[in-house]
């Protein structure tokens, strides 16, 4: 078991199945403390992916197998002087020959926009997110610093942008990775293991990659890489910046069966936009999807394909394409696609001013109607979407709010999730002033609270209903209890609140 060089891993929130429900990994983003019936799921949810008898995660994130393989595939090391394991397995598996501990992140500072929306300074409950307490605690433990002594601590993945030289000495982490792997690692690696540890911490930033690795191993909940960036420019986003670049069918098809052979009957198809693939930002090729889906499907052992993202823009211009991969797919009313989308705003000025080509081959002054065509598109054809709204972007006024209020109330017929998330800056934004949810909320934003809430207390039943009908009973029942009290108890609390600032609204635009 020993005589690993290598040794990869990622804190708790990320090294974990999330009972077979990849969706559910938005919770960890919630409060760590604040809200105990939260704690208490969470408690169930966060069980560690299982390790065979020399360490080994028979399942962890696409991130770290696509590390993996790179690493193999450029004789950095050989397959037998690398693991990837759970952190609670590292005492097992670090010893006196292990050169780098490499270690993924996500949401290293809870920074994200959904940490930062449920959890944190600004958020919905003032207190640190699992992302961030989990991730500084696997940093801190004994068995990670105590290795530093022969060892590099290197840091990387998409929530590197969080952390900078003063988190990396407070940390003690060696070496920070910001950006795409492929190129740049094998170098890294090749002179931190010739070298050993660097007498100071360094920051390695890397270009975008030409090709994406095939994976060795299985991935948490089947999760596949199908294409890399967007090229839609959105300005608040970082991957709508990337080139859009897409994997061979013939290696995803590779990657499918790799995680076929662990046991992974449900595939997930990850891009920013699965139905761009094959295209362009501006050229779609619904031939090659339906394609993909349906040579993925075909395959011995898969029970069922889902996606991680669809832009609604491509939903409304193909919906002959939504209409073909439901029919391969067997999708019903109780076995629905859901997918994650961005709705962002209702504001056709926004959109013109921040992100003119989300709409595309439609124009900013379209959006409102391209999401409501999306949405009725997606319900006839059982795809169910979860969609983000961004609070507070750059030149947002209180009419702009009312626009996205009116524009989710238009999509209340329609089986779906609205998620509101704060704006959250990757780059530097001059003269941008933060907002907290709620001590900030003006009536504009109460007013958008109101109509997210009601349209998702009306649906969130029903999804749950239907999305945990397969899942574990121990992770399933905890969750469902969860939805109960939210509905029965904490539903009657914020339609009161909501009520009274309702009331002193109509009160004030009365006496003036």
């Amino acid at each position: 078991m020993c005589g690993y060089k290598v040794v990869l891993t990622a804190d708790e929130t990320l090294m974990c199945n999330y009972g077979g429900n990849i969706f559910l990994g938005f919770m960890t983003t919630g409060p760590v403390s604040g809200f105990k019936p939260f704690n208490v799921v969470m408690n169930f949810l966060l069980k560690p992916v299982p390790v065979d008898s020399n360490g080994r995660a028979l399942t962890a994130p696409l991130s770290l197998r696509i590390i993996e393989s790179i690493l193999i595939d450029s004789n950095v090391v050989k397959p037998n002087e690398i693991v990837v394991t759970h952190p609670k397995n590292l005492p097992k598996v670090i010893s006196n020959d292990t050169r780098i501990i490499g270690v993924s992140v996500m949401d290293p500072k809870g920074l994200g926009p959904a940490s930062s929306t449920f959890s944190g300074p600004y958020g919905l409950i003032h207190s640190e997110p699992y992302s961030a307490y989990m991730f500084k605690k696997l940093i801190r433990s004994e068995v990670m610093q105590k290795a530093r002594k022969w060892a590099s601590i290197v840091v990387g993945g998409s929530g590197a942008w969080q952390l900078n030289i003063d988190d990396m000495k407070k940390l003690g982490i060696d070496v920070l990775f910001i950006g795409e792997a492929e190129e740049e690692i094998p170098r890294l690696f090749k002179k931190l293991i010739e070298d050993c540890r660097p007498e100071k911490p360094m920051i390695v930033t890397a270009n975008q990659s030409h090709s994406i690795p095939r994976i060795k191993g299985a991935t948490i909940c089947g999760l596949i890489e199908i294409s890399r960036g967007c090229g839609r420019g959105c300005r608040f986003c970082a991957p709508t910046m990337r080139i859009l670049r897409h994997k061979p069918l013939e290696d995803i098809l590779h990657d499918v069966k790799v995680n076929v052979e662990a046991g992974q009957k449900n595939i997930c198809l990850h891009a920013e936009d699965v139905l761009q693939y094959g295209g362009t930002a501006f050229k779609k090729r619904p031939d090659l999807v339906f394609k993909l889906f349906s040579s993925v499907i075909s395959i011995d052992g898969v029970k069922f394909v889902s996606v991680s993202h669809a832009a609604l823009s491509s939903i409304a211009e193909n919906p002959r394409l939504i209409s073909d991969v439901s029919e391969i797919l067997g999708l019903a009313k109780s076995r629905w696609l859901g997918y994650q989308t961005g709705i962002e705003t209702g504001s056709v000025k926004l959109i013109d001013k921040l992100m003119h080509m989300k709409p595309y081959p439609f124009t900013p002054k379209d959006w409102p109607n391209v999401v409501e065509e999306a949405f009725k598109i997606s319900s006839d054809f059982n795809w169910v979407p979860a969609a983000t709204l961004i609070l507070n972007l750059p030149g947002e006024k209180p009419e702009d709010v009312l626009a996205t209020a009116d524009l989710i109330d238009k999509l209340k017929p329609y089986k779906s999730l609205i998620v509101p998330l704060l704006y959250v800056p990757m780059i530097d934004s001059h003269g941008h002033k933060a907002r907290r949810l709620l001590e900030d909320a003006d009536d504009a934003y109460w007013q958008l609270y109101h109509v997210v809430w009601r349209h998702n207390m009306k649906w969130i039943p029903v999804l749950a209903k239907d999305y945990l009908a397969e899942i574990s009973p121990k992770i399933g029942l905890p969750i469902k209890f969860f939805i109960s009290f939210v509905k029965s108890f904490i539903n009657t609390l914020i339609e009161l609140k909501l009520s009274h600032i309702k009331t002193l609204e109509v009160t004030r635009k009365i006496e003036t």
